[in-house]
């Protein structure tokens, strides 16, 4: 008993003690209650066997409706990211119904406690304002990434599967056009 951490603890410092076992009791009660109050306890990540993809979505972004951007010819991998990651989010925005999906999340995950942080939509997520000036960053972006002046970008959205280790295209759609003021 003498050697366990807990009782070191306490003779060391006990309100810290107190402190810790409080808080692993709270947050014991708060899982087996349900509540994901960390995310260190989060059953639900664990729960099931992931399920095979069916079909991939790529994004293909071409600039000036001749030049496809191809991430993997950077060998930087902070670049290889900012080509594709923010992008990816925008869309999953566009198909939020224009709502950054992180806010809808928090909706769903605090209800009705939501309006105590509304006040900071504006200044923490992708609101109209960012929405609109994504695709011009975006431009900016490519040119600093590519080397190449950008006057226009294409973005499709390129659906597939895998057979037998080989990519095959189902289809391709516009997700969105830009061109430079």
């Amino acid at each position: 008993m003498k050697n366990t951490f807990l009782y070191q603890l306490w003779r060391h410092n006990p309100k810290l003690c107190y402190l810790l076992i409080t808080f692993a009791t709270l947050t014991l009660a708060a899982n087996v209650a349900g509540d994901e109050v960390t995310p260190f306890f989060v059953w639900g990540m664990y729960s099931e066997k992931e399920k095979p993809v069916e079909q991939y979505e790529l994004l293909r972004t071409t600039i000036n409706d001749s030049t496809v951007v191809n991430m993997y010819d950077h060998a930087n991998t902070d670049t290889r990211f900012y080509l594709s990651a923010p992008l990816a989010y925008y869309k999953r925005i566009k198909d939020n119904n224009h709502q950054d999906p992180t806010i809808t999340f928090l909706q769903t995950k605090l209800q009705q406690h939501y309006a105590q942080i509304r006040f900071l939509e504006s200044s923490l997520f992708n609101t109209q304002p960012q929405q609109q000036a994504f695709l011009y960053w975006y431009a900016r972006y490519l040119h600093q990434a590519t080397g190449q002046p950008v006057n226009s970008i294409r973005i499709d959205v390129v659906k597939a599967h895998y057979t037998d280790n080989k990519l095959v295209t189902d289809s391709v759609y516009l997700f969105e056009k830009w061109e430079k003021p």
